[in-house]
């Protein structure tokens, strides 16, 4: 019986010095029927020339999207995502890598389920920049290895999910809709989406080799991808699973002064376990110190 085609998609912006490792990695790979499409956004580095080196070197076609002009990594995942013509999909950074029985284990999971899997992910390692295996990054084999339908609840108190880990069944992935620039989490985003219509499978083997890089998120960056993680968790949790730790979260930010964005307030208006005094004062804009009394007053009469 011919094996499905699988389309692994490799993306880079300035990792031309991974670049080869990566593709090693999809070259050795026990699964024979895979379509390659290798990615780039306009790299400052020597990104582009090294995808071209090794292709040429090692005679393996892939289609090719390079930019001139950086649009950021979901306009590129898109592009690439319509080019793909495999039954899964798997989206990789080109700083990371493969094991190489990932591809045949991920498609053997999702073929031995039904139609109401959307995707499978795995454990993984965790890698230097030199590629030596260093302390996990998190502890997946006690977030996974649960009932999926538990695992659908869990997954709206966070991501639960590493990105390089996840195979998705195409047609799911583009019944979700496309990227969106606007999302740091995006992939998070997408696993909830997909959450919400299928099951999700893990595997508890570390089937990939994430790469932690020295530098530090920004402190902005954080902040941005914690406000973004608390407007989606509003925007996916039916059954107040989070509720508590999104009106601590909304009230801190509301009180700090610093201005919430509409999509932001939108959601909160929107979600069923809002508390009332604090949505009122966020959309009148009424000011933190009339709000505190307000507040004071209300919890008083508690």
């Amino acid at each position: 019986m011919e094996k499905p085609l699988v389309t692994i998609i490799v993306v880079s912006y300035n990792h031309g010095k991974f670049i080869r490792e990566n593709l090693e990695s999809i070259k050795k790979q026990t699964y024979e029927n895979i379509e390659l499409i290798v990615g780039d956004d306009a790299s400052k580095d020597n990104s582009v020339e090294i995808f071209e080196q090794w292709l040429q070197e090692n005679n393996y076609l892939a289609e090719r999207n390079f930019h001139s002009e950086n649009t950021g990594l979901a306009t590129m995942l898109n592009e690439c995502i319509a080019l793909a013509k495999g039954k899964y999909i798997k989206l990789i950074a080109a700083d990371d890598f493969l094991h190489q029985e990932a591809i045949e284990k991920y498609v053997s999971k999702l073929e031995s389920l039904g139609d109401e899997y959307g995707m499978v992910f795995s454990n993984t390692h965790t890698i230097d920049d030199k590629s030596f295996i260093i302390k996990d990054f998190a502890d997946y084999d006690s977030l996974g290895k649960i009932d999926p339908l538990i695992f659908r609840k869990e997954l709206i108190k966070g991501n639960r999910i590493a990105a390089l880990t996840v195979l998705l069944k195409t047609d799911v992935l583009k019944e979700t809709g496309e990227y969106d620039n606007r999302f740091i989490v995006e992939d998070y985003f997408r696993w909830l989406k997909i959450s919400e219509k299928y099951l999700i499978a893990y595997i508890p083997e570390k089937l990939t080799y994430y790469r932690m890089h020295p530098q530090n998120i920004s402190k902005i960056k954080a902040e941005k991808i914690e406000l973004e993680t608390t407007q989606l968790q509003m925007m996916f949790d039916k059954e107040g699973t989070v509720k508590d730790k999104i009106n601590r979260y909304t009230h801190r930010y509301y009180l700090s002064g610093k201005k919430l964005p509409d999509d932001y307030i939108t959601a909160y208006h929107l979600y069923p376990f809002r508390v009332r005094r604090l949505d009122l004062a966020i959309r009148n804009k009424i000011p933190t110190l009339f709000y505190k009394i307000i507040n004071k007053i209300a919890e008083l009469k508690q």
